[in-house]
């Protein structure tokens, strides 16, 4: 029976269908073994490089380990410590660690490893070893030379507790620690100097060196020198040094302890020297004036027409009904400035009273009213007085970060009034081992804060700015921005402050002086957030802003910096 010609076609084609089978068969059968080699092959080397990328962060570790060793280490501890850190990384089976190359000045070493990879598809990719190896070169610098300069809060509230211990005692571990690393460590050369400026409302230079210093107003021709001081050549007084002669005789305590008054604006933002052309660019010996009343210990009443004032700050007994050495009694209705300015009432000082205290501040009543810090420390490599400094420090008295700041900056300046430090480099980063590296480092806890008094005449407390409003009439404006004047109360003056402090930074700046910037914030005592960018926006970049909100943090944050400052990096 013939078939039907779909039938015959369809026949053929099953025939075609069993023949292609067969050649898939054959075709996966042929490919199967290379397919499983690329794919063993793929997993073996995949391991290969996750063992090599864990070798090569081993071996860049391990590198810069060995250059942070100190030059006089031998060939072969060198070689037995790269043994240690890499087996300590990768484990010892099937690592080797090739013999260190090391050449000299500077000296650089050079570390290869390899360890063997496991391999899981050798017999079938017909490959035994993998050996992933790493190489990593580091140099070990020649020492680098730095002018540091650590200018530290020292107010009263660095006395408040943190973590089993004060504000203040945190800082004197760090800053000791500082000091310690950077003569320790072969990435500062021993030519690194540091100074210390302890701040609070004022900053004191030392009384003894500085007294005759011819940047200072020896003659009182500032514009600002009596300010608070009236009809000084009445009482043969020639500058504010007669008068703390005299009251130096009332009481051994009151003399110039050290503390100096801030320049005129914009001298008190920039760098540089009092110029002879300039009287009122020399600086002015800080002297609080005696308030009016009794030196009593507590606050001398004072009255006029019926009107009672307060004086935080009366040491001297010339209320309206006594006599002050020399000077007549007041006249009935003398106004608080003017018995405030009268220079006759230190001829003689009556009835002195050195202990008494202001118990609103804390701070001790007298000519040095405000100068409550230890004086500042010029640059130095002698580690001994950089430490004695440190741990002498007290807290007390009120924040003028402002003039912190530009006393760090003196200290590190080739032109100020010290003229101590190297000239200006055209980077604050140098790696030259012949430039030196300018640094400063500022540490408070608080916010600028000029007290205020509501109840006297002068609006505020003694400053050094002087009054908001002094006894001759004048006030702070000589002396801060145009942007900035006719300040009358706490927020006014802390925004006259802070202005001073920014320009003040972006001055030094600008001198390639590289700025590290702790805000010391516990919570029971927060910096604001006005003050935290005020500090910064001062730091040079923003990874050299640190707030600590313990002691642990602020102890942390130096050591941050310190790694910072001498850090080794890898070589290309």
């Amino acid at each position: 029976m013939a078939r039907h010609p779909d039938e015959l076609r369809q026949g053929a084609w099953n025939g075609i269908a069993r023949d292609r089978g067969g050649n898939v068969a054959i075709l996966f059968a042929f490919l199967s073994v290379p397919m499983l080699m690329f794919g063993g092959a793929a997993i073996d080397y995949g391991f290969a490089t996750r063992v090599e990328t864990k070798l090569q962060a081993a071996t860049d570790g391990t590198a810069l380990l060995l250059c942070q060793t100190p030059l006089t280490t031998s060939t072969s501890d060198l070689n037995a410590l790269a043994q240690t850190a890499m087996i300590g990384a990768m484990g010892a089976p099937n690592l080797v660690v090739d013999p260190l190359v090391i050449t000299s000045n500077p000296r650089q070493i050079t570390l290869t490893a390899h360890k063997q990879s496991s391999v899981f598809f050798g017999k079938l990719t017909k490959t035994t070893v993998i050996n992933p190896g790493a190489k990593s070169q580091c140099a070990t610098p020649l020492p680098k030379t730095f002018e540091i300069a650590l200018v530290l809060d020292n107010t009263g509230s660095m006395a408040e507790s943190s973590g089993g211990q004060t504000k203040l005692q945190a800082v004197q571990t760090a800053a000791t620690n500082f000091v310690s690393y950077v003569y320790t460590n072969s990435a500062f050369s021993s030519a690194t100097r540091i100074s210390i400026v302890p701040f609070a409302a004022a900053v004191a230079v030392d009384p003894s060196t500085y007294r005759y210093a011819s940047w200072i107003d020896q003659n009182g021709q500032s514009s600002l020198h009596w300010t608070n001081i009236l009809s000084p050549s009445s009482s043969s007084f020639t500058s504010r040094f007669d008068i703390f002669t005299k009251l130096k005789a009332a009481y051994s305590g009151w003399g110039w302890a050290g503390c100096l008054e801030t320049l005129p604006y914009p001298l008190n933002v920039q760098d540089g020297a009092p110029a002879s052309g300039n009287k009122d660019s020399y600086y002015i010996p800080l002297l609080a004036p005696d308030e009016p009343g009794d030196s009593s210990n507590t606050y001398a009443g004072f009255n006029v027409n019926g009107n009672t004032y307060y004086s935080f700050n009366s040491y001297i007994d010339d209320d309206n009904s006594s006599k002050s050495g020399s000077c007549p009694i007041m006249p009935s209705g003398t106004s608080f400035n003017a018995a405030e300015g009268r220079a006759c009432k230190y001829v003689s000082p009556a009835n002195p009273a050195p202990t008494s205290s202001n118990t609103s501040t804390g701070v001790p009543n007298g000519p040095n009213f405000g100068c409550t810090t230890q004086p500042l420390q010029r640059l130095t490599n002698n580690t001994i007085t950089l430490k004695t400094l440190i741990n002498n420090m007290a807290p007390l008295g009120s924040t003028n970060i402002h003039e912190g700041f530009m006393w760090g900056w003196r200290t590190l300046s080739p032109i100020s009034v010290f003229a101590d430090g190297s000239a200006y480099s055209s980077s604050s980063n140098s790696s030259s081992a012949t430039t030196i590296n300018k640094i400063i480092i500022l540490m408070t806890d608080g916010t600028n804060s000029w007290a205020t008094n509501p109840y006297s005449p002068n609006v505020s407390m003694y400053f050094a700015a002087g009054y908001f409003q002094n006894a001759n009439g004048t006030t702070p404006n000589p002396r801060l921005p145009s942007t900035n004047q006719n300040i009358n109360d706490t927020t006014s003056s802390r925004n006259a402050l802070d202005a001073l402090t920014a320009q003040a930074c972006t001055n030094a700046k600008a001198t390639n002086i590289s700025i590290y910037t702790i805000g010391f914030s516990i919570p029971s005592d927060p910096i604001d957030t006005a003050g935290q960018n005020l500090l910064k926006n001062c730091a040079s970049s923003a990874n050299q802003f640190f707030i600590a909100n313990t002691s642990d943090d602020l102890i942390s944050a130096f050591q941050q910096i310190q790694a910072s400052i001498g850090a080794l990096r890898l070589t290309q």
